[in-house]
């Protein structure tokens, strides 16, 4: 019994790392003077005064997401779609705590005081937490699809299917943004919403240990 409400509680991290990631940074977006969503990614939230905030976001929502994946692999690790979307989810974690480490590119007048036509600055310390960007979501997307079959194997057709959509979509609205197709700021500001709403929707639907 205290092993399966242990599992319980790594799986319900995820959904508590889900919470944080979406309730601070929407709040953020509106109070920190200078922000703009339709040019500033939220991960530039970290910079300038107040940045240490969305910092340890990053860094406690990518904690709670590892032991999310720690229950992930307990739980699925029996089968190897299982097993490997544990192991994603748990890359997706690691990106997210690299990225708190180290800070966003400035620029396009964010943090305030930095020219507006000024290009993001990649510092080796940008170029880190870009990479780390490139992990969490690559990892994330990854897992999309591992879920994915997953669900199919075990035959629940609607999780499968939506599992596979957002492995689609999140792609899709970075590459929206990277274009300039959809402003940049918030097609990555959807990605990262869709991403958690789907990783705290797996969780929630997977039925409790036995």
């Amino acid at each position: 019994m205290t092993t399966d409400l242990t599992i319980d509680r790594l799986l319900l991290a995820g959904v508590v790392a889900a919470l944080l990631f979406f309730v601070i940074p929407t709040i953020a977006i509106f109070l920190r003077p200078g922000f703009d969503i339709e040019r500033h990614a939220i991960s530039m939230l970290s910079l300038g005064e107040g940045g240490w905030v969305m910092k340890a976001v990053f860094m406690v929502s990518g904690l709670l997401t590892f032991l999310c994946a720690l229950g992930l692999y307990r739980v699925l690790a029996h089968t190897w779609p299982g097993f490997t979307a544990a192991i994603l989810v748990g890359l997706f974690a690691a990106g997210l705590v690299l990225a708190g480490l180290f800070d966003a590119p400035a620029g396009l007048g964010f943090p305030p005081g930095t020219p507006q036509d000024q290009e993001p600055v990649m510092t080796p310390g940008a170029v880190v937490h870009s990479i780390a960007f490139m992990i969490a979501f690559g990892g994330l997307i990854a897992a999309c699809f591992a879920f994915a079959m997953h669900f199919f194997l075990a035959q629940q057709w609607l999780l499968g299917s939506i599992s596979a959509a957002a492995g689609i979509a999140l792609p899709a609205l970075i590459a929206l943004g990277v274009s300039l197709t959809v402003a940049p700021g918030i097609a990555f500001y959807w990605a990262s919403m869709l991403g958690w709403a789907w990783l705290a929707a797996v969780v929630l639907t997977l039925p409790p240990a036995a």
